[in-house]
């Protein structure tokens, strides 16, 4: 589902949460959430969109 892979992939780039956990959370494997997330990358960016890291999150 489209929205999963672009859930996964705003989780990924802007809390830099791993794709090992997200393969987790989503029941899928890590090759699914890698796809995606370069997939889903390159369509924000043909439009225009970057998603900057939350700052103060992490360590």
């Amino acid at each position: 589902m489209f929205i999963d892979r672009l859930l996964a992939t705003l989780v990924h780039l802007r809390y830099g949460v791993t794709r090992d956990v997200l393969a987790c959370w989503f029941g899928v494997d890590r090759s699914a959430i890698t796809r995606a997330v370069g997939e889903v990358r390159a369509l924000l960016a043909g439009r225009g969109c970057t998603i900057s890291p939350a700052s103060g999150c992490g360590p």
